[in-house]
């Protein structure tokens, strides 16, 4: 069993509700963390912003894609079909279809890639795969991985494979990073990231209020404390718990 420091074991279980998780046998090391973790949250309740005005949308091709999506919407949708008219700004997908979207536009070798060997369309998971395959020193089949959650840059993508106590039909989730990851208050190896994708269920600080589909919203992604790679996410920031997942981050180059 891997021992995390206590900071970190602390975020993996805290604030968990017992009507979204079974009852089960909590060791007095647990339970200190958990104590720990609500005091620990409840001094960061005031979290900081990540300015939405802040965003280059000229960054790179990917941002550039983002930025024409952001600025023509007019309707947006969670479907697990895709249905875009860019002229009539309407944007309807799930989550991997939406980034499979905009890499075609924005890095079509990327896009090819992900789907190479599938008999369907790359789900959260095949894309989390592929990027964890990527090399982390070069690009191969128009990938780039990136070892660090420190070292994130707008334009990458996030993916994650669905942890098992999380009951869903969907394999994971992907999406992409629109500014730079910042430390959250409190923590030394977790931070805020502010990211594009396509969810019925909101971040933190989303812009989606009232609908689905298409938007902005702050997540948090936990980091091992020495290698720095990605080990668990929270779905809305330091408002619940994060799990502990497989998880890649990529940069499109082609």
């Amino acid at each position: 069993m891997r021992l995390w420091p206590v900071g970190l074991l602390a975020l993996l279980a805290a604030c968990r509700s017992q009507a979204d998780e079974p009852k089960v046998a909590t060791s007095s090391r647990q339970r200190v963390a958990e104590q720990g973790a609500l005091t620990e949250l409840s001094q960061v309740a005031e979290r900081p912003p990540l300015n939405d005005a802040h965003i280059d949308w000229d960054e790179n091709a990917v941002m550039r894609v983002l930025g024409k999506m952001a600025s023509s919407l007019e309707e947006a949708e969670y479907s697990h079909g895709t249905l875009v008219n860019e002229r009539r700004g309407i944007y309807k997908f799930d989550c991997s279809g939406m980034v499979q979207w905009v890499l075609r536009k924005a890095a079509p070798r990327a896009a090819a890639s992900l789907a190479q060997g599938l008999a369907q369309r790359p789900l959260a998971r095949d894309i989390q795969r592929r990027i964890a395959r990527a090399p982390i020193d070069s690009v191969r089949s128009g990938w780039r991985r990136i070892a660090r959650v420190s070292e994130l840059l707008p334009g990458d993508v996030i993916a994650w494979v669905k942890p098992p106590e999380i009951d869903s039909a969907n394999t994971g989730h992907t999406g992409f990073v629109v500014l730079p990851p910042v430390l959250a208050p409190g923590y030394e190896n977790a931070y805020l990231v502010r990211i594009a994708d396509s969810t019925r269920l909101l971040h933190d600080q989303d812009t989606r209020e009232g609908r689905t589909g298409f938007g902005f919203g702050t997540i948090l992604l936990v980091a091992d404390p020495d290698s720095g790679a990605p080990i668990a996410y929270g779905w809305v920031a330091l408002r619940w718990r994060a799990f502990e997942t497989a998880i890649a981050l990529g940069r499109a180059e082609g």
